[in-house]
């Protein structure tokens, strides 16, 4: 589990960015944000949240436009709003589990009083909300449907299927990207 300190005190609310080293060292990375801009990989602003998740750590990506967060077939984000981004919100679908410290920059967010107050404010929603998205991935996942589930065709949590455990008949691994 990764450290969590902000501000000089202990805190659940960790702001992170994940460095470009990560992206070289894996390079097969699919559904990701920014995958073809590697000039973004040192730049966007993730919420680490502090939750043992499988003994995993996860980061939420905070998008400029995260459109509709409830969408018909579900919730896919979380809206964190300022003057000039209405539209930036926690994006659930590009959820990130990096276990290794290594690849991940903590540092003081590039983001708007306003939002830092938005995510302090609704953390245990926005905790809630990841957990949910993450186990209803995975009983999705298990089932080989995440191609035809629409609230999870895009999602990064592809990549990060060995650390959530799926698996399929045989308890090998489930990859999304292989057949039946």
């Amino acid at each position: 589990m990764l450290p969590i300190l902000l501000e000089d005190k202990m805190s659940d609310i960790q702001y992170c960015y994940i460095t470009e080293q990560y992206y070289i060292d894996n390079p097969t990375l699919i559904k990701i944000l920014d995958i073809a801009d590697s000039s973004k990989y040192n730049i966007r602003t993730h919420i680490c949240l502090n939750i043992q998740f499988n003994n995993n750590s996860v980061l939420i990506p905070l998008r400029k436009n995260l459109g509709e967060p409830n969408r018909k077939f579900g919730k896919i984000g979380f809206s964190v709003p300022s003057l000039s981004k209405p539209k930036a919100g926690l994006d659930y679908r590009y959820i990130m589990i990096i276990n290794n410290i290594n690849y991940i920059r903590f540092d003081i967010p590039k983001i708007s009083n306003s939002q830092i107050k938005i995510i302090e404010n609704n953390y245990e929603t926005i905790e809630k909300e990841a957990i949910e998205y993450i186990e209803s991935y995975i009983r999705v996942a298990n089932k080989g449907r995440v191609d035809r589930t629409a609230r999870f065709k895009e999602s990064s949590l592809i990549n990060f299927h060995r650390e959530l455990n799926i698996v399929d008949a045989n308890n090998n691994v489930r990859y999304n990207n292989e057949k039946k």
